[in-house]
């Protein structure tokens, strides 16, 4: 990078004392050089220019800060360099929170769905359990819903493991297409 010349010494120093027509002069010398150079790292020109206005509107911000400078383009390159690495780094970082965010409402959305599904199952299960004879609704309940062995139920109802087995063929015949045929996607 060259030196500063002495024009560009006495632009920054009205700068600093807040002349407008001095930055004005100063970005129209500048800002294609800086969009530019900010181009190759964002490859996007609305966004390089977006960020080359606020890299100038920071400098104007902070003019009484600017240091006396033997290269003001150096100067210029470390603002506009800083400026877009922050830029990218806050970006990759919103990036991953959305993907985050993103993935953890997917998530909650398809175990709500799932939950929804779930729920409405057991409904019409229900509802269908309702339709069987009351023999056959007690011994479904008792082998599905109470895990009870057939044996189990064959004691506790007094009838035999045979019937207890013809029941829950009967039901299975009666839920089991309709039930087939409820979810289908």
């Amino acid at each position: 990078m060259s030196m500063s010349s002495p024009d560009e010494k006495l632009l920054l120093q009205e700068i600093r004392e807040g002349s407008n027509s001095a930055f004005a002069t100063f970005y129209k010398q500048n800002f294609a050089i800086i969009k530019s150079f900010v181009i190759r790292y964002v490859k996007c020109s609305d966004l390089a220019e977006d960020l080359s206005q606020e890299i100038f509107i920071k400098i104007w911000e902070k003019r009484s800060n600017i240091p006396e400078l033997d290269s003001v383009r150096s100067y210029l390159f470390v603002i506009a360099r800083n400026h877009t690495f922050t830029f990218l780094k806050k970006a990759a970082a919103e990036q991953h929170l959305k993907e985050h965010i993103t993935s953890s409402l997917l998530t909650s959305a398809t175990i709500t769905e799932d939950h929804l599904i779930s729920d409405e199952y057991a409904r019409h299960l229900k509802m269908m359990i309702g339709t069987l004879p009351s023999q056959t609704q007690r011994v479904f309940k008792m082998c599905r819903e109470e895990e009870k062995s057939y044996n189990e139920v064959s004691r506790l109802l007094g009838i035999s493991k045979d019937a207890v087995k013809k029941h829950m063929v009967r039901s299975m015949k009666i839920l089991k297409p309709i039930l087939s045929g409820l979810f289908t996607f």
